[in-house]
Parts: structure tokens; C-alpha cells; sequence
């Protein structure tokens, strides 16, 4: 049996992929990103972390800006 290879520029195959169903995305960014389950599941916990620091200072998370919330992050970071 012998093998086609068929020239695509990179252009083109992100065309594609956006095309894609969001499982196949999914798919693609699995194949691509060997541990993408594991670091979701740490971004998801220390999303959990970070509101309940929050609402421990008496802050909603949800309801706070992006700057808010930097301003929060760095206070957190800078504590002694």
C-alpha cells in the first residue's frame, strides 16, 4: 500500500478545525495538550478556592471586576 501525502498549509487546517463539532475541538486540543483533563480540573478547583477566599473577606467573586479581582489576587499574594 503506499502512502498520499497531501500538501495543506497551516492556514487551512485551522479553517478547518474551527468548523469542527465542539467535541471534536475538544478532541484536537486533547491530542494536542496531553494533559488538558488534568489542568481543567485544577483551574476548576482553584476557581472554587479563589471564591470562597472571597466570600471568607465578605467579597462575591462573581460580581467583582477583572480589575477587582487582580487587585484581590495581589493583595492575597503580598499578604506577610
Amino acid at each position: 500500500m503506499h502512502t498520499i501525502l497531501l500538501p495543506i498549509e497551516e492556514s487551512q487546517i485551522i479553517k478547518l478545525a474551527a468548523q469542527l463539532s465542539p467535541q471534536g475541538k475538544q478532541a484536537i486540543l486533547l491530542a494536542l495538550v496531553p494533559h488538558l483533563t488534568e489542568f481543567e480540573a485544577l483551574v476548576h478547583e482553584g476557581n472554587e478556592h479563589i471564591q470562597a477566599l472571597a466570600a471568607e473577606l465578605g467579597l462575591d467573586w462573581n460580581s467583582m471586576s477583572e480589575t477587582e479581582r487582580e487587585n484581590l489576587i495581589d493583595d492575597l499574594l503580598h499578604r506577610v
